[in-house]
């Protein structure tokens, strides 16, 4: 039958191995059967199919070969070696995998099985999205990481002593400023960092009693329009007070990543010069965390619907060649903490149409104009308003929002003289203190 081998863009003919109870099982249930089946590479694929074509299994012999000319709707489920063994087997031929539990070694291979799933999805484009390549072995030192399952309360966190309960660990001490843990325990995942500190995230299920939220005209609303100079501009007219954090690190990263450079590979040398360049990336990474969690429970606080553009923001960063700029702004992470804590707060969260002309747009007429890149503020030739490209696209925002609810759209007020550069916000974040996350409520 026609399947996938083991090359990323060939489909060849396989051959199937059938045991004679199998044959026996497809002829009398016509349900599903699972088996196994190699290809010229060696591969081992786990298969299954419905006995839509039962009558096609005649030519199968005692031997368990199907013919050539046999076809069977087959269906992957994942792949993995020829010698396929068990956890058990694996911790008998490698001792040293009976130090950590069992879920870590289930855990690596239910991924395995997620990646060639996902592989084969993408190949045959019943996946949608990015392109997905043939998976690769987890490299040491990239991604240090494991996890956890619940079982038999063999994790816990003890919040009074600060200590967290993890299999074949026991109690670890832990930092953190929260005082209560509310919800289930579902799984733990550790983790280490690239200058060595280690985390532990434990996934909680709780449930939300959402009592909605009422629509009146008294809502607060308010439109973000993202700025590459300034993070957003809102419908008001205000920006945070943004600070490009790549930028200014970028010098010293520059040096330090030359001396890495000039160091011998796998030398102690190049690894604490490494270790300053990754000091360095955390420091960064951190601090764009700090600011936008502090300003997106802001946004959250003080208003009842917030609403953002759906941009691609890895489209404009190839295509206007941008990309250092866009992948400093943490954009997406800033959208992705609004969508949730909104969520957690009983308020409403609007992404506007990925082609609503936000910028082209008067906010007072609707007259759109074609706008170039460095335009950043022009005059409408219908009603003659002059406009701050970022201002006006947040009022837009606003207004799409009300309508999106059902509120209509306001009367928009002529606006003489926009929010100056020097002037100060009233999203000015105080601190670059890291938070630790916590629900909205509680705070």
């Amino acid at each position: 039958y026609r399947h996938f081998n083991g090359d990323i863009d060939e489909v060849s003919i396989w051959k199937i191995a059938l045991t004679s109870a199998q044959v026996n099982s497809i002829m009398n249930n016509p349900t599903s059967v699972t088996g196994t089946s190699y290809n010229a590479s060696g591969l081992l694929g786990f298969w299954n199919f419905d006995n839509k074509t039962a009558n096609d299994l005649t030519a199968c012999h005692d031997n368990g070969i199907v013919g050539s000319g046999v076809t069977l709707p087959v269906e992957l489920i994942s792949f993995t070696g020829k010698n396929n063994k068990n956890e058990v087997e694996l911790k008998k031929e490698y001792p040293w995998m009976k130090e950590v539990s069992k879920f870590v070694i289930q855990s690596a291979r239910l991924d395995l099985q997620t990646a060639y799933s996902n592989f084969y999805a993408s190949l045959k484009k019943v996946k949608k999205g990015q392109k997905v390549g043939f998976p690769k072995f987890k490299k040491k030192g990239q991604k240090n990481s494991y996890r956890e399952y619940l079982t038999n309360n063999n994790i816990d966190v003890i919040i009074e002593k600060r200590k967290v309960k993890l299999p074949k660990l026991g109690l670890v001490c832990f930092r953190d400023s929260r005082l209560v843990f509310n919800g289930s325990i579902k799984l733990a995942t550790i983790s280490r960092t690239k200058t060595g500190k280690f985390f532990v995230s434990i996934l909680y299920e709780q449930e939300l009693e959402l009592d909605g939220i009422e629509l009146n005209d008294n809502l607060k609303v308010v439109g973000l329009d993202m700025s590459l100079e300034k993070f957003f501009v809102d419908s008001s007219g205000n920006s945070p007070a943004y600070e490009r954090l790549y930028r200014k690190h970028e010098k010293e990263l520059s040096r330090l990543q030359k001396k890495v450079s000039k160091k011998k590979l796998g030398s102690n040398n190049r690894k604490k010069a490494q270790l300053r360049v990754n000091k360095i990336h955390e420091e960064i990474a951190n601090s764009r965390r700090d600011f936008t969690q502090k300003l997106s429970t802001k946004l959250i606080r003080e208003n009842d619907v917030v609403v953002v553009e759906n941009l691609s923001l890895k489209g404009m960063s190839q295509a206007l060649k941008l990309g250092k700029s866009v992948m400093d702004l943490g954009y997406s992470h800033f959208v992705a903490q609004l969508k949730y804590k909104a969520l957690w707060n009983n308020r409403i969260f609007i992404e506007a149409d990925k082609w609503f002309a936000s910028s082209k747009t008067c906010s007072l007429c609707g007259f759109k104009k074609d706008l170039l890149l460095q335009e950043r503020e022009w005059e409408c030739p219908n009603c003659g308003r002059k406009h701050n490209r970022d201002h006006n696209a947040g009022i837009n925002l606003r207004n799409y929002g009300l309508k999106e609810l059902g509120l209509g759209q306001p009367d928009i007020k002529p606006v003489e003289k926009t929010t100056a550069d020097n002037e100060e916000s009233s999203y000015q974040v105080a601190s670059m203190k890291q938070e630790a996350p916590r629900s909205l409520a509680e705070e």
